[in-house]
């Protein structure tokens, strides 16, 4: 069983780590792995020590001739049994190179929407009739994806990507002074980039029904935070004194570490968030909204909070309720960190992996 893997790589962010140790795991469990990757980064020094074949080759958009002819060489030269394509250029372009080869093509789905049976671009990657599976992040974009079939929906099935508990031992919590937080104070973290879909704005707009708790601090990390749109609502808050704004840091798990809560404010799209499993990978208790694939980490009242999608009044209902009841508070820490580590783990998803390679084989 040969298969190539099409993803980026090109940077050391921890979004590429869960896919990473899956094929290393994938590999170590004797699956001919090789992987084609946008740019050099440290993996791939890993993936060429764990004995694959590693290609370099950047796609530079959806649809380009080289790309397609690259591909379509080497899966005709090392005849790979499948080909799985994780973002929309390696989908577009991959399918095109592997018309007519007798190869089977898989691709993945990380984001709850845009895949419609009557959008005509659905059908240039994932509703496309060459495509034999689509591996989705969770079972709310698997759901969402088998609603566009009106036969075999079970073509799109759920991969989880897995993390493990171990990656995080090692994150030592930032002393609070040192981004302007007293150390009394309740810290409340967001850490996204600010896409609309990440429903910052409600954030910020929480702190409006907290006016009577000066001891509420807001942090928030990530791309685009300290737009000058977010930074005018924030200066309309009635906290505007406590809140902590910055773009993206490097040490942002070093910061959540130092909270006291995570939130999540999305209001749509959400397949699986890294950065909620990353918090309760951290034993910190989260607050998040039930939208896409969250409340399949947070279980409310059980591994955390879950809310109704933009409402501030609700997320500043939850933080009072989280700050003013600490045990409670790391009762659902706790629980929310076994959560992760028994159903969340790599080892899972290699054996979930293998398995539907398996079934394609076969």
């Amino acid at each position: 069983m040969k298969v190539l893997i099409i993803s980026g790589f090109a940077s050391k962010s921890n979004s590429n780590r869960p896919l990473a140790e899956m094929l290393l795991g994938l590999k170590r469990n004797g699956v001919d792995i090789d992987v084609l990757l946008a740019g050099y980064s440290h993996y791939y020094d890993l993936f060429l020590d764990a004995g694959m074949q590693v290609f370099v080759h950047h796609i530079p958009k959806k649809f380009n001739l080289p790309s397609i002819r690259y591909i379509r060489k080497l899966v005709k030269t090392n005849k790979y049994d499948i080909v799985h394509l994780y973002n929309n250029k390696a989908a577009n372009n991959g399918i095109l190179a592997t018309i007519g080869l007798p190869v089977k093509v898989v691709t993945y789905r990380g984001y709850t929407g845009n895949v419609l049976w009557y959008k005509p671009t659905s059908y240039i990657n994932h509703l496309n009739p060459k495509v034999d599976k689509i591996t989705c992040v969770s079972n709310a974009v698997r759901d969402q994806v088998r609603k566009q079939f009106l036969f075999n929906k079970n073509k799109a099935i759920t991969v989880y990507k897995g993390h493990d508990i171990n990656w995080y031992k090692d994150i030592k919590p930032i002393p609070r002074n040192k981004i302007g937080v007293p150390d009394e104070a309740f810290m409340v973290i967001l850490v996204a980039n600010a896409r609309i879909m990440k429903g910052v704005k409600y954030f910020i707009e929480a702190s409006h029904y907290l006016e009577g708790d000066s001891n509420i601090h807001f942090v928030m990390i990530g791309k685009g935070m300290n737009s000058p749109e977010y930074m005018e609502k924030i200066d309309k808050s009635p906290l505007k004194e406590q809140f902590h704004v910055f773009g993206f840091r490097s040490d942002s798990l070093n910061l959540v570490s130092s909270s006291d809560v995570a939130v999540l404010t999305s209001i749509k799209g959400e397949g699986l968030s890294r950065t909620t499993i990353e918090a309760m990978s951290l034993s910190k208790p989260v607050i998040a909204t039930d939208v896409g694939g969250n409340s399949e980490l947070v279980i409310n009242n059980e591994t955390g909070l879950l809310i109704p999608r933009k409402s501030p009044r609700a997320l500043a209902e939850a933080i009072l309720k989280m700050k003013n009841n600490p045990a409670w508070r790391e009762k659902l820490a706790k629980t929310g960190y076994n959560h992760i580590k028994q159903n969340f783990r790599t080892e899972n998803s290699v054996q979930q992996m293998e398995k539907v390679y398996e079934n394609l084989v076969s």
